[in-house]
């Protein structure tokens, strides 16, 4: 009575472990998924970001290149040299700006989809462990059934 008591109490046991391994993925899977969802916001949100500020240095040209023109009206002879200059500057600097941003904005999407796939690869990583977990677990299981089954002949 005292072994079947112990025995129960052994599978319980087990029972608990796997209930908490699972917990453990069930947690393991949510938070991975939260990082990964948390990362594509963040991505996201460079990207807008990125856009917007596009968007300003587009408007900032466009507004410049407009008071440029009233100026050209008023004294065009003079000021069409100096006009051409600047927007050629501006051509330059936003050029620029774009290559800039665009290697940024690679460099940052290089790292993330990194860490995603680092996250990817813990993740198998701790399946492989459950799985191997599991299978030691049942194989004690197994050992531990025959044990009892022996003692329970020899008895």
């Amino acid at each position: 009575a005292e072994l079947k008591a112990k025995d129960d109490e052994y599978v319980k046991a087990l029972k608990r472990q796997a209930e908490d391994v699972d917990t453990l993925l069930d947690r393991m899977g949510k938070q991975f998924s939260a990082q990964r969802k948390a990362y594509e916001d963040e991505l996201e949100e460079i990207e807008n970001a990125f856009m917007q500020e596009r968007q300003e240095l587009l408007d900032g040209n466009k507004t410049e290149l407009n008071k440029l023109l009233e100026k050209r009206q008023n004294l065009e002879v003079k000021f069409l040299e100096q006009r051409q200059a600047r927007s050629e500057e501006d051509q330059r600097q936003l050029e620029h700006q774009r290559v800039k941003d665009a290697e940024d904005y690679a460099i940052l999407k290089i790292r993330l989809e990194s860490e995603i796939q680092t996250l990817e690869q813990d993740l198998e990583a701790m399946r492989a462990t459950y799985q191997l977990n599991s299978e030691k677990l049942d194989y004690n299981y197994r050992v531990l059934q025959e044990r009892d089954q022996e003692n329970t002949t020899t008895i």
